[in-house]
């Protein structure tokens, strides 16, 4: 069940697309709260802006034109994720049979397109109602994750063979779920983290790693053929004054954090000693027992999904969270990236580092993309010019196959994103596509970019140098 020929796709979640919010049973999500529910007092995306339309992509007719442009594109694999609350309404308990036959039906159009599905089960968007039960925080979520995996496991298991369990735990848990905690609180800056919120959210974290490992365990009892991951977002940490020894520990210690906290996790069944000292110090409750980590240890994934944008600049910082800012510097000219500075080299040294520190996992880049503002999408007439989005995706699409003949076990290679979509806090002010997005009226222009991956997909990666 599981290919061999390298993947060439693209990546989308749930909420940034479907739409449909209310649509066939579909219970709430967390999102649908804080974009419908908070917006009359609190502006969570900053123009009260919703995911309740997005771009349709729920809607078959809509999503039907969408897969003809992917088999336009050449791609062979497409990433996205379920929305759990439209599977189970309430979180656990009572199927939506609306829900599931949609993405059955989904599933089928991709793969008669000779596209695969990769399915992410979680992309940040929790039922309301485990919300309101303290969502990630209770213990109790680990299974409520696993019996939401089971269901999904039965409907789309023989048709599916790649899942991811969970999407960027860092980002979400530590960035995202902080500032809308604090816009909803009116502490100021949304970005104004503390080390207390840091410590409240190890907490989850540990209980989503718990949780996919015991995921994968079940997919395994069960007989599943498939290969089943995790996509972590994964950032080199360079000391932004690589002579000032605070930079170099402030570093050091982000690189535990953001990126070998889960990264041993996963490979190693462990969490790094600076991880377990700090949050042990922030929270007494940040306190996993040894048979949690006799879980990791037992369930180690199939797969690694590379979430990769951009390195980080890290400085010392007395006022951000754990005395470090991995946020505030990019050192391109402008128009710089929304996502960090471009440095496709720093892609396979990433890649190169997990190969020799992780025993050389398989590897699928499950996103990479990046925006550049409207500077840089000019559209005329049928054609949306954007060089700099179309140079990015070359050079990095380059550095990882530099890295695959170096030894790497690079399986493929997953674009973010497809379309222009909702992005989370930023509402439709950011786009990230390969195909221009009208909001209005969802009409769909491929841009240059989707022309120069089209190119490289075309001739295997060939093309990236040109």
């Amino acid at each position: 069940m599981v290919s061999t020929k390298f993947l060439w796709g693209a990546a989308s979640a749930a909420y940034q697309v479907e739409g449909a919010w209310q649509a066939d049973g579909k219970g709430l999500s967390n999102w649908d709260l804080y974009t419908n529910v908070y917006r009359a007092t609190e502006t969570v995306t900053g123009k009260h802006e919703t995911g309740n339309v997005a771009i349709n992509a729920y809607d078959r007719a809509q999503y039907l034109q969408d897969i003809a442009l992917m088999r336009e594109l050449g791609i062979n694999g497409y990433r996205f994720s379920l929305s759990w609350a439209r599977i189970l309404p309430d979180g656990v308990g009572r199927i939506n049979e609306a829900g599931i036959a949609h993405y059955q039906q989904f599933v089928v159009d991709l793969l008669e397109a000779g596209i695969e599905p990769i399915v992410t089960l979680y992309h940040w968007d929790l039922p309301r109602a485990l919300d309101d039960r303290g969502g990630w925080l209770n213990r109790e979520s680990v299974g409520w994750f696993r019996n939401y995996a089971s269901v999904v496991r039965e409907a789309l298991g023989a048709k599916v063979s790649k899942f991811i369990t969970f999407n960027e735990p860092f980002i979400d848990l530590f960035l995202i779920e902080p500032m809308i905690e604090n816009i909803k609180s009116g502490v100021g800056s949304p970005f104004a983290i503390t080390d207390a919120q840091y410590g409240h959210q190890a907490v989850a974290l540990h209980h989503w790693l718990v949780a996919s490992a015991e995921t994968i365990g079940d997919f395994r009892a069960a007989g599943y053929r498939g290969e089943i991951g995790m996509a972590l977002p994964l950032m080199p940490t360079i000391p932004e004054n690589p002579g000032k020894s605070e930079d170099i520990r402030a570093a050091a210690l982000a690189d535990a954090v953001i990126n070998r906290w889960c990264l041993d996790a996963l490979f190693k069944g462990r969490y790094p000693i600076e991880v377990m000292t700090l949050f042990r110090q922030l929270n007494p409750d940040f306190a996993p027992f040894e048979e949690d980590f006799a879980i990791l240890a037992a369930n180690k994934p199939d797969f690694l999904g590379v979430n990769f944008y951009a390195p980080a600049f890290v400085r010392q910082e007395d006022s951000a969270p754990l005395g470090y800012d991995w946020m505030n510097t990019n050192p391109d000219p402008e128009p710089a990236a929304f996502n960090g500075p471009v440095r496709p080299d720093y892609l396979r040294r990433l890649l190169e580092r997990i190969r020799d520190e992780y025993d050389n996992p398989a590897i699928y880049i499950t996103e990479n993309g990046a925006g550049f503002g409207p500077t840089d999408e000019v559209l005329d007439g049928d054609t949306v010019h954007d060089p700099r989005r179309a140079n990015y995706i070359r050079r990095h699409i380059e550095a990882a196959l530099k890295a695959k003949e170096n030894g790497v076990d690079l399986r493929g290679y997953m674009v973010w994103s497809l379309f222009d979509n909702f992005e989370w806090l930023h509402g439709y002010g950011r786009r990230f596509g390969l195909v221009h997005v009208d909001f209005d009226t969802q009409k769909r222009t491929p841009k240059r970019s989707f022309d120069t991956y089209r190119d490289i997909v075309a001739n295997g990666g060939v093309a990236a140098t040109g």
